[in-house]
């Protein structure tokens, strides 16, 4: 028969709190996982920009000569920045065609006789222009030879809108 003696009974306590240690290491919960969505940030959007056009010179213009340009200013009304993408002019007509100046419409004188070309703003395109901040460019008139009777649009100072983004 084996006796305990003080140092097995030792060896054994010690033995169990080892593995208890050693299964204390094991002994723990994995957290879950969890997400939080919120909508603290806010982004602006973008505004329309304010086009004002300057008096124009250089004319007057006649079927087939010359020429008349402007200027246009651009500002960013927006609360940030924003770049320039593209400008565009036009000269304005009513329904039938019929160019208009100060928004009266002149029979007889068309606006597909005329070509109104915007040119690149001093910033270029997609440069980035600062809130309340502006650039200008050119636009410039002419009136084509239609190789018909242009009579009807003789005085006329047409009308002209310059559309940008």
């Amino acid at each position: 028969m084996r006796f305990i003696t003080k140092k097995r009974v030792a060896a054994a306590a010690a033995a169990a709190v080892i593995a208890g240690g050693g299964m204390a290491a094991y002994a723990y919960f994995t957290g879950g996982s969890a997400t939080s969505t919120s909508s603290p940030a806010h982004t602006g959007s973008t505004t329309s920009w304010s086009v004002t056009l300057g008096a124009f010179s250089g004319g007057p213009v006649y079927p087939g000569s010359g020429t008349e340009t402007g200027t246009y200013t651009v500002t960013n009304n927006g609360s940030g920045d924003q770049a320039l993408t593209s400008a565009s002019a036009t000269v304005v007509s009513d329904t039938g065609g019929a160019v208009t100046e100060s928004g009266t419409a002149h029979a007889g004188c068309l606006a597909s006789w005329y070509s109104a070309t915007a040119g690149t703003p001093l910033s270029g395109f997609n440069a980035s222009i600062a809130k309340n901040g502006s650039t200008t460019g050119t636009v410039s008139v002419v009136l084509n030879e239609s190789n018909s009777n242009q009579n009807a649009c003789q005085g006329v100072t047409p009308d002209v809108t310059v559309t940008v983004g």
